[in-house]
This record gives C-alpha cells, sequence and structure tokens, in this order.
C-alpha cells in the first residue's frame, strides 16, 4: 500500500470515528453530514466550487495519468518509436 493510499485511509478512518464520537455524545446535528447540510443551504456556492474541484480532479484521469513510474516509461517508449 502507498503512502498516499496510507494516509487517505487514516484520514477517513478518523473522520468517521470523529463522527460517530460526536453523534453518540452530542446528536446528530452537530454531525459532520448535518453541518454540511447546513452549510450548503447557507452557502451554496461552496457546493458548486467543491463539484467543479472534484470534477477536475476526477474526471480527467486518464489511464495514462495515474500509472506507474515503469508503465509510463514503457508507454513513452512506445510512443516515440
Amino acid at each position: 500500500m502507498t503512502v498516499t493510499a496510507i494516509f487517505m485511509l487514516i484520514a477517513v478512518l478518523s473522520i468517521a470515528i470523529f463522527d460517530v464520537f460526536i453523534i453518540a455524545k452530542k446528536g446528530k446535528y452537530e454531525s459532520i453530514s448535518a453541518y454540511i447540510i447546513r452549510g450548503s443551504k447557507k452557502y451554496p456556492l461552496v457546493v458548486l466550487l467543491s463539484g467543479v474541484l472534484l470534477g477536475h480532479l476526477f474526471w480527467s484521469m486518464d489511464s495514462f495519468d495515474h500509472l506507474p513510474k515503469e508503465e509510463l516509461i514503457k508507454k513513452c517508449n512506445e510512443v516515440l518509436k
């Protein structure tokens, strides 16, 4: 597993554990999802900008973009021949 994958896993697990803890201690109103829903109604432009950002991060990914170094070198050599 790569360092990035480990970091992402730890981040997601930390957020999930925090959210469960907050719901157990303070109720659903204080949960992350409730906060995001309230914030999105107050600041809809943030939701739009988040969608644009995520679209740029994931939609433009071509299989060529995320290949391991060895595969990229092989593909480049194929293109240059």
